[in-house]
Protein backbone atom coordinates (compact mmCIF):
# COMPACT_ATOMS: atom_id res chain seq x y z
CA UNK A 1 0.00 0.00 0.00
CA UNK A 2 1.74 3.30 -1.01
CA UNK A 3 -0.97 5.85 -0.19
CA UNK A 4 0.13 5.49 4.29
CA UNK A 5 0.98 8.13 6.78
CA UNK A 6 3.14 7.02 9.56
CA UNK A 7 2.45 8.84 12.99
CA UNK A 8 2.22 8.46 16.42
CA UNK A 9 -0.76 6.84 17.80
CA UNK A 10 -3.47 9.27 19.51
CA UNK A 11 -5.03 8.28 22.35
CA UNK A 12 -8.08 8.46 20.54
CA UNK A 13 -6.33 5.14 18.42
CA UNK A 14 -6.20 2.90 20.99
CA UNK A 15 -9.27 0.96 20.63
CA UNK A 16 -8.65 0.53 16.82
CA UNK A 17 -5.03 -0.54 17.82
CA UNK A 18 -6.24 -2.85 20.49
CA UNK A 19 -8.64 -4.90 17.88
CA UNK A 20 -6.11 -4.89 15.35
CA UNK A 21 -3.85 -6.49 17.86
CA UNK A 22 -6.85 -8.98 19.39
CA UNK A 23 -7.91 -10.12 15.40
CA UNK A 24 -4.09 -10.17 14.44
CA UNK A 25 -2.99 -13.11 17.38
CA UNK A 26 -6.46 -14.58 16.61
CA UNK A 27 -5.35 -15.08 12.97
CA UNK A 28 -1.30 -15.38 13.19
CA UNK A 29 -1.08 -17.09 15.85
CA UNK A 30 -4.44 -20.06 15.51
CA UNK A 31 -2.17 -23.10 15.23
CA UNK A 32 0.40 -21.78 17.63
CA UNK A 33 -1.19 -20.28 21.10
CA UNK A 34 -3.56 -22.87 23.08
CA UNK A 35 -7.31 -21.60 21.57
CA UNK A 36 -8.86 -20.83 24.49
CA UNK A 37 -6.09 -18.14 25.05
CA UNK A 38 -6.96 -16.50 21.92
CA UNK A 39 -10.93 -17.32 22.05
CA UNK A 40 -10.35 -15.60 25.60
CA UNK A 41 -8.29 -12.17 24.64
CA UNK A 42 -10.60 -9.19 26.01
CA UNK A 43 -10.97 -5.36 24.20
CA UNK A 44 -11.58 -4.15 27.83
CA UNK A 45 -8.30 -5.45 28.89
CA UNK A 46 -6.32 -4.94 25.53
CA UNK A 47 -7.84 -1.24 25.82
CA UNK A 48 -6.46 -0.64 29.59
CA UNK A 49 -3.25 -2.39 28.88
CA UNK A 50 -2.88 -0.30 26.00
CA UNK A 51 -3.87 2.83 28.06
CA UNK A 52 -1.33 2.42 30.09
CA UNK A 53 1.64 1.61 27.64
CA UNK A 54 0.33 4.81 25.54
CA UNK A 55 1.54 6.77 28.57
CA UNK A 56 5.36 5.22 28.32
CA UNK A 57 5.21 5.96 23.96
CA UNK A 58 6.77 3.83 21.67
CA UNK A 59 3.43 3.21 19.64
CA UNK A 60 2.96 4.05 16.12
CA UNK A 61 0.74 3.50 13.77
CA UNK A 62 0.33 3.47 9.56
CA UNK A 63 -2.42 5.34 8.25
CA UNK A 64 -4.48 4.88 5.34
CA UNK A 65 -3.81 8.25 3.68
CA UNK A 66 -7.56 8.61 2.17
CA UNK A 67 -9.80 6.65 4.39
CA UNK A 68 -7.65 7.73 7.58
CA UNK A 69 -8.28 4.03 9.00
CA UNK A 70 -4.82 2.47 10.52
CA UNK A 71 -3.34 -0.57 8.79
CA UNK A 72 -0.68 -0.98 10.74
CA UNK A 73 1.03 -0.61 14.26
CA UNK A 74 4.55 -1.39 15.59
CA UNK A 75 5.82 -0.55 19.00
CA UNK A 76 9.38 0.46 18.97
CA UNK A 77 12.27 1.66 22.10
CA UNK A 78 15.03 0.81 24.52
CA UNK A 79 15.25 -2.83 24.93
CA UNK A 80 13.61 -4.24 27.71
CA UNK A 81 14.16 -6.78 28.74
CA UNK A 82 16.96 -9.80 29.10
CA UNK A 83 19.82 -6.79 28.82
CA UNK A 84 22.71 -9.01 29.66
CA UNK A 85 21.73 -11.37 26.56
CA UNK A 86 23.07 -9.89 23.12
CA UNK A 87 24.13 -6.75 25.22
CA UNK A 88 25.22 -5.08 21.65
CA UNK A 89 21.52 -4.68 20.63
CA UNK A 90 20.31 -1.23 22.61
CA UNK A 91 16.97 -0.98 20.67
CA UNK A 92 14.11 -3.14 20.61
CA UNK A 93 11.08 -3.73 18.23
CA UNK A 94 8.45 -4.84 20.62
CA UNK A 95 5.84 -5.67 18.46
CA UNK A 96 4.62 -4.85 14.73
CA UNK A 97 1.10 -5.90 13.28
CA UNK A 98 -0.62 -5.41 10.08
CA UNK A 99 -4.29 -5.34 9.88
CA UNK A 100 -5.49 -8.62 8.81
CA UNK A 101 -6.45 -8.93 4.89
CA UNK A 102 -3.82 -6.69 4.31
CA UNK A 103 -0.47 -8.44 4.47
CA UNK A 104 1.61 -8.42 1.45
CA UNK A 105 0.46 -4.58 0.57
CA UNK A 106 4.07 -3.27 1.93
CA UNK A 107 2.56 -1.98 5.27
CA UNK A 108 4.87 -4.39 7.44
CA UNK A 109 7.83 -3.24 5.67
CA UNK A 110 7.32 0.95 5.95
CA UNK A 111 6.45 0.46 9.73
CA UNK A 112 9.67 -1.93 10.27
CA UNK A 113 11.76 0.51 8.23
CA UNK A 114 10.56 3.71 10.08
CA UNK A 115 10.96 1.75 13.33
CA UNK A 116 14.93 1.81 12.03
CA UNK A 117 14.65 5.02 11.13
CA UNK A 118 13.68 6.23 14.76
CA UNK A 119 15.40 4.34 16.53
CA UNK A 120 18.57 5.17 15.21
CA UNK A 121 18.10 8.99 15.41
CA UNK A 122 17.57 7.77 19.46
CA UNK A 123 21.23 6.48 19.30
CA UNK A 124 20.73 3.35 18.72
CA UNK A 125 22.92 1.05 16.10
CA UNK A 126 21.41 -2.60 16.52
CA UNK A 127 18.14 -3.45 16.77
CA UNK A 128 16.16 -7.04 18.23
CA UNK A 129 13.07 -8.35 17.58
CA UNK A 130 11.20 -11.56 18.91
CA UNK A 131 9.30 -13.54 17.21
CA UNK A 132 7.22 -16.97 17.62
CA UNK A 133 9.12 -19.35 16.54
CA UNK A 134 6.73 -21.76 15.08
CA UNK A 135 5.21 -18.28 13.24
CA UNK A 136 7.05 -18.69 9.70
CA UNK A 137 5.18 -16.31 7.38
CA UNK A 138 6.74 -13.54 9.99
CA UNK A 139 9.96 -14.96 9.99
CA UNK A 140 10.35 -15.09 6.31
CA UNK A 141 9.36 -11.48 6.57
CA UNK A 142 11.65 -10.77 9.02
CA UNK A 143 14.60 -12.63 7.09
CA UNK A 144 13.54 -10.94 4.17
CA UNK A 145 13.71 -7.77 5.49
CA UNK A 146 17.63 -8.14 6.17
CA UNK A 147 16.88 -9.91 10.23
CA UNK A 148 19.71 -12.09 11.32
CA UNK A 149 18.98 -15.18 13.44
CA UNK A 150 20.75 -14.44 16.74
CA UNK A 151 19.04 -17.21 19.33
CA UNK A 152 15.86 -18.55 21.00
CA UNK A 153 14.17 -17.87 24.18
CA UNK A 154 10.71 -18.48 25.92
CA UNK A 155 8.01 -16.67 26.93
CA UNK A 156 4.92 -17.69 28.91
CA UNK A 157 1.63 -16.94 27.48
CA UNK A 158 -1.32 -18.00 29.36
CA UNK A 159 0.15 -20.20 31.53
CA UNK A 160 2.25 -22.19 28.75
CA UNK A 161 5.69 -21.71 27.45
CA UNK A 162 6.17 -21.20 23.91
CA UNK A 163 9.41 -21.11 22.04
CA UNK A 164 10.58 -17.47 20.51
CA UNK A 165 13.59 -16.48 17.96
CA UNK A 166 15.69 -12.87 18.10
CA UNK A 167 16.68 -11.18 15.18
CA UNK A 168 19.24 -8.36 15.50
CA UNK A 169 19.44 -5.42 12.69
CA UNK A 170 22.19 -3.10 12.33
CA UNK A 171 20.69 0.27 11.60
Amino acid sequence: MKDIIIETMQESDIEEVSKIFIDSWRIAYKDIIDKTYLQNLNMKEKVQKLKREYREGGHTVAKNQETNEIVGVTRFGKRLDELDRFPEYDGEIYALYVKPGLLRKKIGSQLLQYAEEKLKEQGNHKILLWCLKENEPSRKFYEKMGGILLGEKTRNIGGKEYPLVGYGYEI
